[in-house]
C-alpha cells in the first residue's frame, strides 16, 4: 500500500513533467466543455492563462467547478501515468500576480505565447485548487489508480 506522501510525490512529479492538460468546465446549458490548455504548477496548485473573452473563462465565471486530465506521453501503454483532478478555478485579479504567472507560463512553454492576446488585460490567468486527485499508474497494474483527497 502506498502512503499518502508517496502518492502526493508521484502526483507532483507527473504535474511537473507535463505542461498540457484537458480542462473541463460547465457550459451555461449544463453540458461539459473540454479543451486543452497549457499550465504550470506550484506543488498541487495549477495555473493557466486563456483569452479573457473565451468560452472557458465565461464558463468558469458562471461555475468555478472544473475537472482536469493529464497524461504522460508514452509509447508503452503499460507504463502510462496520469492524473484526473477535480477542483475549483479562481481568476487571479491582482494584475501584478497575473502578469508574473503569465510570464512564468510563457517561460516554461514559450510556444503558448502565440495563442494568447497581445495585451495583459485580455488575458485571464486562473489558479486551480484541487479537491480530489486520482493518480493513474499502469506500471503498477492495468487500471490501477490511487485517490488523493486534498
Amino acid at each position: 500500500m502506498h502512503s499518502d506522501q508517496n502518492i502526493k510525490t508521484k502526483i507532483i512529479e507527473t504535474l511537473s513533467r507535463n505542461s498540457t492538460m484537458t480542462l473541463a468546465t460547465n457550459r451555461p446549458d449544463g453540458f461539459p466543455h473540454a479543451t486543452t490548455v497549457n499550465y504550470i504548477n506550484d506543488d498541487l496548485l495549477l495555473y493557466f492563462a486563456v483569452d479573457a473573452a473565451s468560452q472557458k473563462a465565461g464558463n468558469i465565471k458562471l461555475n468555478n467547478k472544473i475537472a482536469i486530465a493529464i497524461a504522460d506521453q508514452t509509447e508503452d501503454f503499460r507504463k502510462l501515468r496520469g492524473i484526473s483532478m477535480s477542483g475549483f478555478a479562481k481568476r487571479i485579479v491582482q494584475k501584478e500576480d497575473a502578469h508574473e504567472l503569465a510570464l512564468r507560463l510563457f517561460q516554461k512553454i514559450p510556444q503558448s505565447k502565440r495563442y494568447v492576446p497581445a495585451t495583459d488585460q485580455n488575458i485571464a490567468v486562473f489558479e486551480v485548487t484541487p479537491v480530489a486527485i486520482s493518480l493513474i499508474d499502469y506500471s503498477t497494474g492495468f487500471g490501477n489508480s490511487s485517490l488523493f483527497i486534498v
